[in-house]
């Protein structure tokens, strides 16, 4: 797919807004895996709003290797890849304002506990089957494909909500155990899976 920059604004240096439109359809084609091209052909500069609104979002919820591979920037002006690269330099301030405004509702810890499981139960999800069942305790497809199409405003939305979104895979038996004897990995893993203790 090849998205022009210029055909998404009528203004000469793109802004904060125009930054949220265009992440809105490279989020569309890269969660159907379809190779982009964004084509800033007559743009000489852009806002660090701009840059860090369309490039910070898309690296956190799909990594930074997988945009490597899927996402192509032609036709960059001298300032515009300058500014692209500035924008991702002294980001202290954007997190801090992201923190802020994802935990205003949320208790802090379990806020981190949700955002941590969902991105690694998603990547898995999105990557190995077996792994994300067996790591994760993902054992449902339904689940497994629901997850692996989150986006980060979606895993964030979810990790706000106040409780804590997984619960314990072993029983009660084997924490109880546990101070009794050592148990083996194998034992372990066969704990999570439900099949022992």
């Amino acid at each position: 797919m090849f998205i022009v920059v210029k055909t998404i604004t009528n203004s000469k240096i793109p802004q904060p807004c125009h930054g949220k439109k265009l992440t809105k359809l490279v989020r569309e084609c890269l969660a159907e895996n379809l190779p982009l091209s964004i084509d800033f052909e007559g743009i000489n500069t852009i806002t660090q709003g701009f840059s860090r609104e369309l490039f910070l979002p898309l690296v956190l919820e799909f990594g930074a290797d997988f945009l490597k591979s899927q996402l192509h920037l032609i036709n960059l002006s001298p300032d515009v890849r300058e500014r692209i690269n500035d924008s991702f330099i002294n980001l202290d301030d954007y997190f801090d304002q992201l923190s802020k405004q994802s935990n205003k509702f949320c208790d802090e810890e379990i806020y981190q506990l949700n955002l941590f499981w969902l991105v690694k139960a998603r990547e898995m999800a999105r990557d190995n089957a077996i792994n994300a069942q067996l790591m994760m305790g993902i054992a449902e497809e339904e689940i497994r494909l629901a997850l692996s199409k989150l986006t980060i405003e979606d895993i964030h939305r979810i990790a706000r909500c106040g409780w804590l979104c997984f619960s314990p895979r072993f029983s009660s038996d084997f924490l109880l155990d546990i101070a009794n004897r050592q148990f083996n990995v194998g034992e372990i893993l066969l704990a999570f899976s439900g099949s022992l203790c």
